[in-house]
């Protein structure tokens, strides 16, 4: 298989998907215990989630304000899911489609995710799968934290570390500080958050491609500040902060940046 790295088309998902979960319960003995490439009774599985991203910005749900075409396709050949429930806020929402539960059930403070709870990973890697999350995290600054709620490996932008280094700089796009399952890795040659943690679930995914896999992006996209990025007609702004016209840049770069030519069965939903 062939991968081109940032090339995964986006799949937006702002609910839980626990029924993965009883579907491959329901599963023969003897097809669940097989091991190998993903089967239909074992897809393989991408979960892209925006973060702080609205409805109305999807072309296919009535936006005139960017272009998104991948995302429009999805939308044309996939499901649609018009009735569901989310939780508009970035972290929250998070515990909510890791977790299933809504949060007046298991949220217990901003940033941290209960110890005690089942995560969707948890139940596939139980299943067999291999996993892996890549993006933002702000769920809890322990080191062990994503292999503890059930992902192999991990790329995560505010993991064990604050939004912001010493001097006040926000770290998550140009020049990302990450961890890489859980050691700190921090860049400075003009590398860009997103395409970090992409190339990392790709490879992931590569290294993969002959057993059945979970890949999940909780995204770092396109949430604020809202900066320079390599498509940006001055990607390399000197002060690297808050411009006017840059939104469109990052709309252009989640809409357009992904194509999952390794996964036998996507999951895709669109944010409600």
């Amino acid at each position: 298989m062939t991968m081109n790295r940032r090339l995964l088309t986006l799949i937006f998902i702002h609910y839980s998907l626990f029924s993965i979960h009883h579907s491959a319960a329901a599963a023969p003995q003897e097809q669940r215990a097989t091991k190998g490439s993903s089967s239909p009774d074992k897809p393989n599985i991408i979960l892209i989630m925006a973060d702080d991203m609205g409805y109305e910005c999807v072309h296919a749900n009535g936006g005139t304000s960017y272009q998104t075409p991948h995302l429009d396709k999805l939308a044309e050949t996939g499901i649609r899911y018009e009735h569901c429930y989310s939780q508009p806020l970035c972290t929250p929402s998070r515990v909510k489609i890791m977790t299933g539960k809504s949060n007046a059930r298991n949220y217990v403070s901003f940033g941290v995710l209960d110890r005690k709870q089942t995560t969707f990973a948890h139940l596939l890697k139980k299943a067999g799968y291999a996993t892996c999350i890549v993006g933002k995290w702000q769920l809890g600054k322990e080191a062990d934290s994503p292999q503890h709620f059930g992902f192999d490996e991990s790329c995560l932008w505010q993991h064990t570390r604050p939004a912001r280094d010493q001097n006040g700089r926000d770290t998550r796009y140009p020049n990302p500080h990450v961890e890489v399952n859980g050691k700190p890795l921090d860049y400075s040659d003009d590398e860009y958050g997103p395409d970090v943690v992409t190339d990392f679930l790709c490879d992931f995914m590569e290294r993969n491609k002959d057993k059945p896999f979970l890949a999940y992006y909780p995204m770092i996209l396109p949430h604020n500040p809202f900066v320079p990025t390599p498509d940006s007609d001055n990607p390399k702004n000197s002060n690297k902060t808050q411009t006017s016209g840059t939104w469109s840049p990052m709309s252009t770069r989640w809409s357009a940046n992904w194509t999952p030519s390794s996964a036998s069965s996507v999951f895709a939903i669109t944010r409600c």
